[in-house]
C-alpha cells in the first residue's frame, strides 16, 4: 500500500488507522506539541487558492485521509484504506486511546451549537474521557487570544478542533507556537454535519471526487510543462 500519495502539490500521508495511532501514541509521550489534521476534498480544493491552509497541511505532522475521494482522484483507493475512511475509524480509535490513557481533552468549535453537539456526542460515547474546557469562536470573533489563554490555564493534554476549513488552518497558523498542550487534532466539520440523503450525498461526492480529479491533473499538466 502506498504510505504518501501527493494530491496537487501536497503530500498526504496515506497509512492505516493501526499505524497512525501507533505513531501518535508513541509521540504524546514526550510533552511536546504534535499535530494531526483530517483532510477532506473541500479542504484540498481550498489549499489551491488559500496559502494559509497549505502550509498548515504541509507543516502537521500527521494527515488523516477523511474522505476516500481524494484516493480516488489520484488512484490510490483499496478495500481496508476505504472502510477505514467510509466509518471513520481514526476518531473512534483515537478516542478509545485518549480515554483509556486518561488524556484531558479541550473541544474548540465555530459556533456554541457545534460545539454542544460534539461535546454531548463525546460524553456519550466516551464517559470517561476528561473534557476540561470548550469554546466556540463565534463567541469571540475578534478576540481569539482569550480561547488561546482559557486553553493554556488549563493545559489540556489534546486539543480537539472541529472548525471548518478555513478557520481550522487559520486558527492552528496563527496559535500554534502559543498553545500549551501535547496534541493539538483537527478533526473538522465532518462529524457534526447532517447525513445527505443516499442519492443527493453520493452525487455531491461524485462532482466534489471530479473537481479535485480536474485539481490533481492541472497540477500534474503545470509539472511537467516545467
Amino acid at each position: 500500500m502506498i504510505k504518501t500519495i501527493n494530491v496537487a502539490g501536497i503530500e498526504l500521508d496515506n497509512y492505516t488507522v493501526r499505524e497512525t495511532i501507533m505513531s501518535v501514541e508513541k509521540e504524546m509521550s514526550d510533552n511536546a506539541f504534535h499535530t494531526i489534521e483530517e483532510v477532506n476534498m473541500d479542504t484540498l480544493m481550498m489549499a489551491e487558492t488559500d496559502s494559509v491552509i497549505r502550509e498548515a497541511l504541509e507543516t502537521v505532522e500527521h494527515t488523516v485521509i477523511a474522505e476516500k475521494g481524494i484516493l480516488d482522484a489520484v488512484g490510490a483507493g483499496n478495500y481496508q484504506r476505504n472502510h477505514e475512511i467510509e466509518h471513520h475509524d481514526f476518531f473512534y480509535e483515537m478516542m478509545k486511546r485518549i480515554e483509556r490513557n486518561r488524556k484531558t481533552l479541550f473541544l474548540i468549535g465555530d459556533t456554541t451549537e457545534n460545539t454542544g453537539l460534539m461535546y454531548d456526542r463525546i460524553r456519550e460515547l466516551y464517559p470517561k474521557c476528561e473534557i476540561t474546557g470548550t469554546a466556540a469562536l463565534e463567541e469571540c470573533r475578534m478576540a481569539t487570544d482569550a480561547v488561546v489563554n482559557e486553553i493554556n490555564s488549563l493545559s489540556p493534554d489534546v486539543i480537539l478542533s472541529v472548525l471548518p476549513s478555513p478557520d481550522q488552518e487559520h486558527f492552528l497558523m496563527e496559535n500554534r507556537e502559543k498553545l500549551s498542550a501535547g496534541l493539538w487534532y483537527g478533526m473538522g466539520k465532518m462529524e457534526l454535519e447532517k447525513p445527505l440523503g443516499r442519492i443527493s450525498g453520493c452525487i455531491r461526492n461524485m462532482i466534489r471526487t471530479h473537481k479535485l480529479e480536474k485539481q490533481v491533473n492541472q497540477y500534474s499538466g503545470k509539472q511537467d510543462e516545467g
